[in-house]
């Protein structure tokens, strides 16, 4: 009889968390997104929030904008919980003239996004967080 036993365990990679840009609109009064994540990183992720955000610019280039958007699950359930090869959809509604009165000061072309959740591990739930332009992360933008 062989008994064998593997130490190598699969390891969360936020690499394998595949963002798709769906849709964008814009207007003079608001900017909408519809974004696509996919699951492909062998680990149920729980807790999803998906921020967007419009760096401030500055004389040598931008920096970060602490006020974000949220976006709405497409599922609406609470929590956003996303199993392996599982995708959900984001929409992000930014009034851009209500919430963002001297637009100016903020790059609308390169928005930033923030996804926060947790990865469950057995019974453990370990934070995660991912921040960045929003193109960095997706392989298709508009």
């Amino acid at each position: 009889m062989i008994v064998g036993c593997s130490t190598k365990e699969e390891q969360f990679d936020d690499k394998n968390i595949i963002f798709s840009v769906i849709n964008i609109q814009s207007e003079e009064e608001f900017k909408s997104y519809t974004i696509k994540l996919t699951n492909k990183t062998g680990f149920e992720l729980t807790h999803l929030m998906l921020n967007l955000s419009y760096p401030i610019k500055t004389s040598n280039g931008t920096k970060n904008n602490p006020f974000m958007v949220e976006g709405k699950a497409d599922n609406l359930t609470r929590p956003v919980n996303l199993k392996t090869e599982e995708s959900i959809q984001f929409s992000i509604y930014a009034p851009v003239k209500e919430v963002f009165s001297d637009t100016d000061l903020l790059d609308f072309e390169n928005p930033s996004i923030e996804l926060k959740g947790y990865v469950k591990e057995g019974n453990k739930e370990i934070p995660f967080k991912m921040a960045g332009g929003l193109k960095v992360f997706v392989k298709k933008y508009f």
